[in-house]
């Protein structure tokens, strides 16, 4: 038996986003795809020393077409982790920074076993370690699967990094040298050596998945700026499901002024939209995005000065590679006493000029520290200036303030008082104390990441009941994405021993599509692009018994 726990890393990336703000009791899906882009660092989306997305313990999971945009990167290690996640799919996902000065430490990282993981599109650009797989993890062989690296990225420690050299034996990576979309399929740089070898056949291409952008299965919902019949509902003020408590529609209301001020297109869509968007100016509402908004400016820097820093760094690199073959041929005994004097002038040369840059680059820091300091100060006086008469209003206000006195300023020491209040804010149930309750649990990881907040026992006392996902036998086999629109991939837990069928059945028992499975075959991608939108059920038939069955959707 296992049971699927959604990791509370993940529910604070979901309910915190900055598009689209799921404020009901988080329900489970077998997916992670989302059009948002996921900011660290961003103080609607504050994860800091955590994961971006995390996926923990999990089977058959797809983590597909996520932008991870990390910011505050003295702060962020990870842009997507996955720990002993089985069968999962990590597909065209775009991991990246828009704090250049420091480097994300992981954009991908793996931990444990994850039999039949499938790593492919993926595009990486400023980290440490864009793909790594810790000394635990095996994620299978990757046959051309084209992961890209930024050939414009600043230099990687390791493009690629397998902490194992027996599982980088046993799991290459293949590929053929190319550029796609303007990523190379061939990091940088990788180790151990063999890793990553190369292979004639053609890369997978995102754009161009078997004829179409992979990612327009997910459907026009994804869709950042389009109106959904949710908006039209918190609009008209006609949410009247139970699940919406009264915080929750005040979030969510929240979450759509701050869609309509970032796409003020959308305004002439509906009347009601204009009526809902006016009615909010003034609020607490819109003071509260007025500071959110604020805060982005915290992580702005001058793109010049930004590719000047770029640009210094590349040159101190080459001048260590200069200062270092000067100082190796000081060592040959045959020099001339005019040719010792030479590269002692050349190494001089190049100790001053790392040194001019280096305090360049140090003063250009230090005025960028200064200038978001003196930002923070102004969006915490802001802040202060709010009045707040709800406990979901007190807590955003607070976090803010904690958060712009600290990590607004990159100062990563807490007063007893700050950790005593982000606490008392992170042991409430979310569905009453808002967003805010994330991000205060976000902040407290930084002091004490041992800490879980069990949402079922805090939110019980409230008349809140926090769903989960239930205990089940797994089944041998799974169809992923469920549902889905045009292709689909059955996933087997065990390989085959001999040659299997695949049998789909419409609502009445009839069969409508037989697929032969060939042994050894973890995955099987099937066309679907025939089947009329319904639920249908299959079958999955090894050798000698029936190895696994469920049902699966197909819309349009």
């Amino acid at each position: 038996m296992r049971t699927h726990r959604l990791p509370w890393v993940l529910v604070l990336v979901l309910l915190t986003a900055p598009v689209t703000t799921v404020a009901q009791p988080p329900m489970v899906t077998k997916y992670l795809h989302e059009f948002d882009t996921f900011g660290a660092g961003h103080p609607n989306d504050l994860i800091n020393d955590q994961p971006a997305l995390l996926k923990a313990a999990a089977d058959a999971w797809m983590v597909a077409d996520n932008t991870v945009l990390l910011v505050s990167n003295a702060h962020n290690r990870t842009g997507i982790q996955l720990e002993g996640c089985r069968a999962t799919e990590v597909s065209c996902n775009n991991i990246s920074s828009s704090d250049n000065t420091y480097q994300t430490a992981n954009g991908i990282l793996f931990n444990g076993v994850a039999y039949n993981t499938d790593v492919r599109g993926n595009q990486f650009h400023d980290h440490n370690w864009p793909l790594h797989l810790d000394a635990t993890a095996i994620i299978d062989a990757q046959v051309l699967k084209g992961n890209l690296w930024d050939p414009n990225a600043a230099p990687p420690v390791w493009g690629a990094w397998y902490e194992s050299v027996l599982g980088a034996s046993n799991n290459p990576f293949y590929y053929n040298p190319a550029t796609i979309n303007g990523g190379n399929t061939q990091p940088p740089s990788f180790w151990p050596p063999g890793w990553f070898a190369t292979d004639p056949g053609p890369n997978y291409d995102c754009a161009d998945h078997h004829g179409v952008d992979y990612c327009s299965q997910f459907g026009s919902e994804r869709c950042g700026e389009c109106l959904l019949e949710l908006d039209q509902m918190i609009a008209g003020d006609s949410l009247v499901n139970d699940p919406y408590t009264e915080e929750t529609k005040w979030i969510l209301a929240a979450d759509l002024y701050k869609k309509l001020d970032d796409a003020p297109a959308l305004l002439d869509s509906l009347p009601e939209l204009d009526d809902f968007y006016g009615e909010l100016q003034g609020s607490n509402t819109a003071a509260f995005k007025a500071i959110d908004d604020d805060q982005l400016a915290l992580y702005d820097m001058d793109s010049s000065v930004v590719a000047q820093l770029q640009q210094n760094r590349a040159m101190i690199d080459s001048l260590l590679g200069l200062l270092k073959d000067g100082l190796e041929q000081l060592g040959d005994s045959t020099l001339t006493t005019a040719q010792r004097e030479v590269i002692i002038a050349g190494i001089s040369s190049y100790r001053e000029d790392i040194k001019d840059l280096s305090e360049w680059n140090t003063s250009a820091i230090q005025v960028a520290w200064a200038a978001k300091v003196l930002i923070a100060d102004g969006v915490k006086t802001a802040n202060a200036g709010i009045g707040e008469s709800e406990l979901i209003e007190t807590n955003q206000k607070q976090v803010n303030e904690i958060y712009l006195a600290t990590i607004g300023k990159d100062i990563d020491v807490f007063t007893s008082g700050q950790a005593s209040a982000l606490f008392d804010i992170a042991s409430q149930c979310p569905m009453r104390g808002g967003n805010a309750v994330f991000k205060a649990r976000s902040l407290y990881w930084l002091i004490d990441d041992s800490v879980d907040f069990d949402d079922a026992a805090l939110c019980l006392p409230y008349g809140i009941v926090v769903k989960a996902l239930a205990e089940y036998e797994p089944s041998g086999v799974t169809v992923i994405p469920n549902p889905a629109k045009d292709e689909a991939m059955l996933v087997l837990a065990t390989q085959l021993d001999g040659a299997g069928v695949f049998v789909l059945f419409d609502a009445i028992g009839a069969e409508i599509m037989r697929y032969r499975i060939p042994a050894n075959m973890p995955r099987f991608a099937f066309s679907t692009a025939s089947l009329a939108p319904a639920l249908y059920h299959y079958q999955v038939r090894g050798p000698s018994d029936i190895i696994g069955y469920g049902k699966l959707t197909i819309v349009r």
